[in-house]
């Protein structure tokens, strides 16, 4: 369930959604009624469930908020994505059900006052009047006793996901804090053995026709960058030149720079300046000069790399850019990027492709090595060796990150060896081998929360998922339809 979630998450994260949805507002509270009616029932979790009116009623919720990409709210990955996420709230509804948890009166008067309807019953005293609250639930289709819990309910949730989140709030209860504690800390002994593409690479035969075939079909790779030729003058407040006399000295360069703009030689001429040139100007500018220099500034080279600039070949108006120092340039050639002919990039390509194949060839090697691994764990392999054992935790990953981080903490902790393995993007292939599972040490669980939070851990999703299944160990996840 959880890979469905995390290959969705991208969907979600895309359109901005907020899942942590409010019970209702005054105005939709009739999907509660249907909520406990079995035949409408598509999940069960726990002794919770999820209806097809909810699942109907977040999608359109979701929905509403994609403006014009509509397209993607009628597709079932976007469905799926939802429900997955519906899923994970009522797993976190059951544990927090599970551990009797409970918000205080004072939490749930804070929460009722953020409705206008309530607000609006609110006697001269302060206080809210009884009869009437009860009598605008009841015209809801509930009683005081249900709209409460249903509060009290989704407040306990919003405070464990908000955690879970990573927003800065605190988790308040201590058995939850706890529960998360014991899946972060928790400690893997693990080994490694590594195929990496360096290895292999005497073993990579290049074809005739594999460095042009990876020339056409990347020819985005190996584009010239834009770069424009250059002329510019330069002036420069004289030392002991007072103020105001160069103030109206650049008052006239830079007229006269606007005024007679098809060249800079008139210009030049009257405030005795030489002109300048220089070739294959970038956007950022040529490495070769001081980062000071006039064609190191960022105002300059904008103005110049300009569609305006470029095409007129006219001078741009004058730039200050620095204190005392005026630039006026125009461009006189440009040339926009295009693809560079293969002979020059050859070298280039084949460094690319031989090691593309070397990594496909670790990548294989290490796959058939892991199949047998699979079987037994602990037979010997042919001229590879695992790593000393370390011990790593989500809080203390070592060097771990990105996918060998999800598959060694994400896999199900069984008789033990066992073996899970992981692609290295642009290196090659990975096995680890977990030996054994120990519980970590224990600390003041707020402590370590903040910490946690400090860092970003909890708000990946291999570590949330930590947390939900430790909830599925107690609470069942049963589908009742597949096509909803």
């Amino acid at each position: 369930m959880f890979d469905s979630v995390r290959q969705h998450q991208k969907i979600l994260q895309a359109v901005l959604l907020v899942l942590i949805f409010p019970s209702f507002v005054f105005f939709g509270i009739q999907s509660y009624k249907g909520f406990s009616t079995n035949d409408s029932d598509i999940v069960k979790i726990g002794g919770l469930s999820i209806s097809q009116v909810e699942l109907d009623n977040a999608v359109k919720s979701q929905s509403s908020r994609l403006g014009s990409n509509q397209n993607l709210a009628q597709t079932p990955a976007f469905k799926n994505a939802i429900l997955n996420q519906l899923i994970q709230q009522k797993l976190l509804a059951f544990d927090v059900k599970d551990l009797n948890l409970q918000a205080s009166q004072e939490m749930l008067a804070k929460e009722l006052l953020k409705f206008p309807e309530i607000i609006a019953l609110k006697k001269s005293d302060g206080s809210i009047d009884a009869d009437q609250y009860r009598q605008l639930l009841e015209r809801n289709g509930l009683t005081v006793s249900q709209f409460e819990a249903i509060k009290r309910g989704e407040i306990m949730n919003i405070s464990l996901q908000n955690a879970l989140s990573g927003n800065g709030q605190m988790i308040t209860s201590s058995k939850i804090s706890d529960q998360i504690i014991t899946a972060m800390s928790s400690e893997r002994e693990v080994q490694a053995m590594f195929f990496t593409s360096n290895e292999y690479l005497k073993n990579v035969q290049i074809q005739a026709n594999d460095l042009s075939d990876y020339y056409q079909a990347n020819s985005a790779q190996f584009q010239s960058i834009p770069s424009v030729d250059v002329e510019y003058i330069i002036l420069s407040k004289q030392t002991g030149e007072d103020e105001t006399s160069f103030a109206k000295k650049a008052d006239q360069f830079a007229n006269m720079v606007y005024e007679q703009a098809d060249g800079l030689k008139a210009t030049a001429d009257t405030f005795k300046l030489k002109i300048e040139t220089m070739a294959d100007v970038t956007s950022t500018g040529i490495t070769s000069l001081p980062k000071t220099h006039p064609l190191n500034q960022p105002k300059l080279l904008q103005a110049l790399f300009k569609e305006d600039a470029i095409k007129s070949g006219k001078n741009i108006e004058a730039i200050e850019v620095s204190p005392g120092i005026l630039v006026a340039a125009r461009v006189q050639q440009s040339r926009p990027a295009s693809t560079l002919p293969f002979d020059k990039v050859k070298n280039d390509i084949e460094k690319i492709v031989t090691l593309k194949k070397a990594e496909e060839i670790a990548i294989k090697t290490g796959m058939d090595v892991f199949a047998k691994l699979q079987k037994d764990p602990i037979q010997k392999v042919d001229s590879k060796e695992f790593s000393k054992p370390i011990w790593v935790s989500r809080n203390r990953p070592a060097d771990l990150s990105g996918e060998p981080f999800e598959r060694i903490f994400n896999a199900k902790e069984g008789s033990f060896p066992l073996v899970v393995s992981s692609n290295i993007p642009g290196s090659g292939f990975a096995i680890y081998k977990i030996n054994q599972v120990r519980p970590g040490e224990k600390s003041n669980p707020n402590i370590l929360l903040q910490q946690y939070q400090q860092i970003g851990v909890l708000t990946n999703q291999a570590e949330i998922s930590a947390y939900l299944d430790n909830i599925k160990e107690r609470a069942t996840v049963k589908y009742l339809k597949t096509n909803f």
